[in-house]
């Protein structure tokens, strides 16, 4: 949103808790001038607020879950064979279908395919597209990776 006067951007406020709406601001107008997380507090959430409600997308959705550091703490795990059944029970947890076509495992998950080698590179992939977005790496990236861990050949 820009100030017609000057051209300069305007910053976005919520007008329930005052700061500066930066995420989402393109639905700044769609959640009444408030973040998303406020206009679902103030207009669809009902009763304890650290309980998930009704609505799709709700805050406290996760609140239960610990952190990822909290829920792998202490595991040590390497990939061979007896981890190749609790991949794809992982898979399928996140909603995966699984399927072996030919030497590659391929997970799809509505839209989206993930072909890999065996089924834990394919929920490494998932887990990548989940935690990256977009997945791929720039090529300062790249090079700032190579050089950190002597990948240059």
């Amino acid at each position: 949103m820009r100030d017609e006067a000057s051209q300069l951007p305007v910053a976005l406020i919520c007008r329930r808790c005052g700061s500066d709406v930066v995420a989402n601001s393109a639905q700044y107008d769609v959640f009444e001038g408030m973040h998303y997380v406020c206009f679902h507090y103030e207009f669809e959430h009902a009763g304890d607020p650290d309980v998930e409600c009704e609505a799709g997308g709700c805050p406290a959705a996760g609140i239960a879950l610990s952190s990822l550091s909290m829920r792998v703490n202490g595991c040590d795990i390497s990939q061979a064979g007896n981890t190749v059944v609790p991949a794809i029970l992982a898979l399928r947890q996140l909603g995966c279908v699984v399927t072996i076509e030919g030497e590659t495992t391929v997970a799809r998950l509505r839209d989206a395919v993930f072909r890999a080698d065996d089924p834990v590179a394919a929920l490494g992939l998932v887990k990548l597209a989940e935690t990256r977005h977009p997945w791929s790496a720039s090529d300062a990236e790249i090079d700032e990776i190579l050089r950190e861990f002597g990948l240059n050949g």
